[in-house]
């Protein structure tokens, strides 16, 4: 990877703020807390994001796992 490569990578990262994160599933905001409660049969780490109310993120169709938040554009909200 030469130089501007790696400037290139570099400047597709941005800062995400955490209020502008959304369930994928119900549209909640989420929280950057684990959830209170983590089923050992996901067989996966704890996540790092959870619903207001502590409970997981809900479950994504495609994997039958809790989703990934997603990012909000604020112009929607207005």
């Amino acid at each position: 990877m030469d130089q501007a490569d790696t400037q290139q990578a570099a400047d597709d990262r941005r800062y995400v703020d955490p209020a502008d994160l959304t369930c994928p599933g119900c549209t909640e905001h989420v929280r950057c807390e684990p959830p209170g409660y983590w089923r050992v049969a996901w067989g996966l780490p704890a996540a790092g994001f959870s619903h207001p109310d502590g409970s997981a993120l809900c479950l994504a169709r495609s994997t039958g796992r809790p989703a990934e938040p997603v990012e909000i554009d604020r112009g929607e909200l207005r």
